[in-house]
């Protein structure tokens, strides 16, 4: 499964906790041999310089004021976890930076992609992370550590698998659903979009769009 492109030069935007989790994976990745260039971070809230061990190269709209060929081969990942945010993000930076800053799909080199796989733009596959086959993952996602996807299940955009979430065969999960750690879909469930479910929630029946549910078996216990 290829990283984008290889010899990206590839900028996070947001430079919080989850920054500093992606900072570590290009660190392995480098290590690994891949031939791209990481150049730091950019936030709105953080001012430009060093903060602990992050790089801060200033905010999306400076780096959309430079020339056309300073963005030559620059790539982006959003290092947002809540769902919305993470969209409205890619949204200014497609509109600032006109299409030139593209995307990047980053897999940890310990995350296992198995055959028939599709993963979107702009997604993470964090350490541990396991997709079996015949699998789509949407564009924008984040899979996190050790979460897990097995076959024939298709994933929207803009998801949110947490530490630990276990997905299992032939599941379908909406755009913008966002699963708390350690939680399981059973086999053939269907999770609606923007859906919240709670960490270690067990789903054994369908849930609708635009709900929190909880507990196992997940119950609903709020409409958004």
């Amino acid at each position: 499964m290829p990283l984008g492109n290889s010899k990206a030069r590839v900028v996070i935007l947001g430079a919080g906790g989850h920054g500093s989790e992606i900072q570590a994976y290009i660190l392995e990745l480098l290590k690994g041999g891949w031939d791209g260039q990481f150049l730091g971070f950019l936030d709105d809230a953080v001012p430009k310089g060093r903060h602990r061990n992050l790089e801060v190269l200033g905010t999306l709209e400076e780096l959309a004021s430079r020339p056309a060929s300073f963005l030559k081969d620059m790539m982006y990942l959003t290092a947002v976890g809540d769902n919305a945010a993470r969209r409205r993000i890619v949204e200014r930076a497609t509109s600032l930076c006109a299409g030139e800053v593209k995307p990047w799909t980053l897999l940890h080199p310990s995350a296992f992609v198995g055959e028939a796989v599709e993963i979107g733009e702009g997604t993470l596959l964090a350490p541990g992370t396991l997709v079996t086959s015949r699998v789509k993952i949407g564009r924008h996602c984040i899979l996190n550590v050790k979460a897990s996807v097995s076959h024939d299940c298709e994933v929207g955009d803009y998801v949110s698998l947490n530490p630990g979430v276990t997905v299992c065969g032939r599941c379908r999960i909406g755009d913008g659903a966002y699963l708390g750690a350690g939680a399981t879909v059973i086999n053939g469930m269907e999770i609606g979009a923007r859906a919240i479910i709670g960490a270690g929630a067990v789903v054994v029946r369908d849930i609708p769009p635009d709900v929190t549910a909880v507990g196992a078996p997940a119950r609903i216990i709020k409409t958004h």
